[in-house]
């Protein structure tokens, strides 16, 4: 089972490596600038050999990127919009300088417009993604805790992006826990998670589900609310998360950890927690 969690880039880029062997990943998922803000320092040369050294060295794979906060690849506001391309275009360049294999973006919202414009428009920010990095880099769309302008709250809608883009290759699907249960796709016992993954299957196919973001949740179920929780003490709980670690269908996927860091569990104790969840190990 390949886990890991967000670390950090502070410092130099490289020192994730290290932040995630002492957190006991085995894959590891990080921001490629500040995520909250638009500006983005270059990346320094030495930094990038060491980084694509311990790629090769490491034994941790693969490194995942997420995109940073500020980007609306939906936004109808003409300015944002521009600055969401701008980001998105530096960080897949980033990527491809630095080989990472997959590049997560979250969904974005059609505030101003309709859903059929801001839809259109994330479309085409990915379409522009791909013309960056090629084969490079595969783009992962995650899914959102949904509500009134949410484009990616709705798994048929995600279906329907991939279909739009038509390039299963490189664009696929990463299904956040949290978010999903706040949209209304349950996932607290064997029947809600077989449900729900069926509903994956017939719209998305597990074949292009590569991450899965294991975050409990502090929100309601279907309270479209975006508020993750220590794996097993949200209202997700323990037995939903036994129930998708050792469901068949997810045994080759990714799992990253977005859970809070604070007294009540670090993220090295929530990664053991989820492990210990795990029946039959050596098989």
């Amino acid at each position: 089972m390949k886990i890991g969690c967000h670390v950090s880039i502070a410092g130099s880029i490289d020192l994730s490596f290290k932040r995630a062997k002492e957190k006991g990943c085995t894959t590891f998922q990080i921001f490629l600038k500040n995520p909250r803000g638009w500006s983005a320092k270059a990346l320094e040369k030495e930094a990038v050999v060491r980084f694509k050294n311990q790629v090769v060295k490491s034994g941790i794979s693969p490194v995942f990127a997420h995109i940073s906060y500020l980007p609306n690849l939906a936004s109808l506001d003409k300015t944002v919009n521009k600055k969401s391309i701008e980001s998105l275009l530096i960080e897949l360049e980033r990527c491809k300088t630095l080989t990472i294999p997959y590049f997560i973006i979250h969904g974005g919202s059609h505030t101003g417009g309709s859903f059929k414009q801001g839809f259109d428009t994330y479309v085409n920010s990915i379409l522009k993604g791909l013309e960056i990095v090629g084969n490079k880099v595969t783009i992962l769309v995650e899914n959102s805790a949904g509500g009134k302008n949410s484009i990616t709250g709705d798994i048929t809608r995600i279906a329907k992006i991939l279909e739009e883009i038509g390039d299963e290759r490189f664009v696929k699907f990463c299904f956040d826990t949290c978010h999903g249960f706040g949209a209304g796709y349950d996932l607290r016992n064997k029947k809600a998670v077989t449900n729900t993954l069926a509903v994956i299957e017939s719209n998305i196919g597990i074949e292009n589900l590569i991450l899965i973001h294991a975050n409990d949740s502090k929100g309601d179920f279907m309270s479209h609310r975006d508020i993750h929780d220590h794996i097993g003490l949200g209202r997700i709980g323990e037995e939903g998360f036994k129930q998708l670690v050792n469901h068949p269908l997810l045994k080759n996927k990714f799992w990253i950890l977005e859970t809070p860091v604070n007294k009540i569990r670090s993220d090295i104790e929530n990664i053991n927690f989820l492990l210990s969840l795990v029946e039959n190990k050596k098989g």
